[in-house]
């Protein structure tokens, strides 16, 4: 019996630990890593054009789908603020017969910017939820 392929979607602000879970993701599950952050450092240095993080968004979304295809676990870290966004990506998981798990990111009300950056450090991150959706 062959695993069906799942993709992970991590949703969340800068600084939560979104790409954190993301790396552990793709080392416990073998899973291609797709974060837009890195390859818009990588291409662009400490330029970020705004068109240009768009266009790069959607290529990433497409080579994480195809890899779908191929059986391979994806690892969405683009922040996917939107809901319609996340559904849109769900639906495409379930449209190749692929599972969808998403997960949340937030920072508590009482951190800010200075203990976020301090925590990191030490490996602390914001609290996370997850959501699961498969198809039968």
């Amino acid at each position: 019996m062959t695993t069906r392929p799942t993709l992970f979607l991590t949703v969340g602000l800068p600084g939560t630990g979104r790409t954190t879970e993301a790396r552990r993701i793709e080392v416990e599950r073998q899973a291609l890593r797709l974060t837009k952050d890195e390859w818009v450092k990588a291409l662009y240095g400490r330029d970020n054009p705004p068109s240009a993080a768009d266009v790069l968004e959607g290529r990433l979304i497409e080579i994480g789908l195809r890899a779908l295809q191929l059986g391979i676990d994806v690892v969405i870290d683009v922040g996917l603020w939107g809901r319609d966004e996340r559904s849109a990506l769900r639906q495409a998981a379930a449209d190749l017969g692929a599972a969808a798990e998403t997960r949340y990111f937030e920072l508590p009300t009482h951190r800010h910017l200075g203990s976020r950056q301090s925590d990191r450090a030490v490996g602390s991150h914001g609290h996370t939820r997850s959501e699961s959706i498969g198809v039968s």
